[in-house]
């Protein structure tokens, strides 16, 4: 039980770091420790998900083509085998009232994300229109994104796109594929497939070589 108190507790921490940066507001949930985290734990799940350890962050400013609320839902028990079940009544507008065109979802589960949840995200995306992110609370332990073998990863505003392309007298069909929800850090960007990604890695002769990559399922 202590060692997964130290993990939702440490991926908690990293999940609201990243979120911060994604200009959610993250204050209401930054005062807590591992005794909190217990007992969030303690106060029992429903279908699993115990609801102390749901988040519900707001966007600090609005941006347009974003996402104004973020919903982040902790599992405690297996949702492998019943994660459409799980995921479409957390994200049932009638009955849920979720709205998917102004809040996105994120899971985290104890589980290893296999293909499984990726093929879920995918259902979310072009069934329901809804952008779903699942994460295994151990890999958020730390931040993948600071890793010193992570090279930065942005995403290329839609605006941008075209521009891009003509510079580079290239399609987005012509592009290196990076996987929708398979790859970790796409999954961590929220990429989301059509979008491009600019990755940037240090070089010895350049200073650094700068790459485009194309999001798809």
């Amino acid at each position: 039980m202590n060692e997964t108190i130290d993990v939702l507790y440490r991926s908690r921490i990293t999940l609201l770091d990243h979120l911060d940066t994604e200009g959610y507001d993250t204050t209401p949930y930054r005062k807590f420790s591992t005794k909190e985290i217990m007992e969030m734990v303690k106060a029992g799940p429903v279908l699993g998900a115990p609801p102390a350890l749901m988040m519900e962050l707001t966007r600090k400013v609005p941006e347009e083509g974003k996402h104004s609320k973020c919903m982040v839902v902790y599992t405690l028990g297996k949702i492998k085998q019943k994660l459409a079940a799980f995921t479409l009544k957390i994200i049932d507008k009638e009955e849920a009232g979720f709205d998917p065109t102004t809040t996105e979802l994120i899971v985290v589960t104890l589980e290893p994300v296999v293909t499984v949840f990726h093929a879920m995200a995918y259902t979310c995306y072009t069934q329901h229109n809804t952008k779903v992110r699942y994460f295994r609370a151990m890999a958020l332990v730390n931040n993948p994104l600071k890793h010193q073998l992570v090279p930065l990863h942005e995403k290329v505003p839609a605006a941008e796109e075209d521009a891009l392309l003509k510079s580079m007298y290239a399609k987005k069909m012509q592009l290196p594929i990076i996987r929708f929800h398979e790859d970790p850090i796409a999954r961590l960007i929220g990429l989301m497939p059509d979008e491009i990604v600019r990755i940037t890695r240090p070089s010895l002769t350049a200073g650094e070589c700068v790459g485009y990559r194309i999001c798809r399922p």
